[in-house]
């Protein structure tokens, strides 16, 4: 009986905060796009109506390929101990060496949960017993890239890196207190959101 009087009350109050809260405001109307650059990322050029009737162009990104390639995934790896997996390389953005998650581009068709498991091993070497897809992100607010955020248990090295010509990663292994001071730290990791969304899933914040 205690438990159904604190359902109740519980979901009244989240009515009463859903009916204070401000409404959204209206969706932009899309008139059209034109790609203006495409290499590794595609930068396209969006002109939207906004509901007072003012026009505007935006820039939007993402690693959008003539292969279909449009989606990433990174991994939260944790070995049997409970350390995090991650790997240190060269970012062309910071232009600096960065701590990181393995991760990277889905193939087509390829399942987001086989291709976190995949790029784990290609980054790092290591390989896991399961891997569970969290959720997802947008990369940025200007990305059409969705990015999915994914945890994987039971990591060990016994499988082979392999590397693509522009890869320089170093797998490093961080206890859970090295791998949050990381994130505090300003500049010193990418692919933040990403993290503290796997860590909040691993319930390890």
């Amino acid at each position: 009986m205690t438990d159904r009087t604190t359902d109740a009350a519980a979901t009244s109050s989240d009515v009463a905060a859903a009916s204070s809260r401000a409404a959204d405001p209206e969706p932009w109307e899309l008139l059209g796009e034109k790609v203006a650059y495409q290499r590794f990322l595609t930068v396209k050029v969006r002109q939207y109506r906004m509901p007072n009737g003012h026009e505007v162009d935006w820039d939007v990104t993402g690693p959008e390929s003539a292969d279909g390639v449009a989606r990433g995934i990174t991994v939260l790896p944790l070995t049997p101990d409970g350390r995090i997996v991650t790997i240190r390389m060269f970012r062309p953005g910071p232009d600096s060496v960065v701590t990181n998650l393995p991760g990277g581009l889905i193939e087509p068709g390829e399942d987001p949960a086989v291709g976190g498991a995949r790029e784990l091993e290609e980054e790092t070497g290591y390989t896991c017993e399961t891997l569970e897809v969290v959720g997802w992100t947008w990369a940025g607010t200007s990305s059409t890239f969705r990015k999915y955020v994914a945890i994987a248990r039971g990591c060990r090295p016994n499988g082979t890196q392999q590397l693509d010509d522009a890869e320089d990663c170093v797998p490093v292994e961080l206890t859970v207190a090295e791998f949050r001071a990381e994130l505090r730290t300003p500049g010193a990791m990418t692919g933040t959101d990403a993290a503290y969304l796997a860590l909040d899933h691993a319930a390890l914040l």
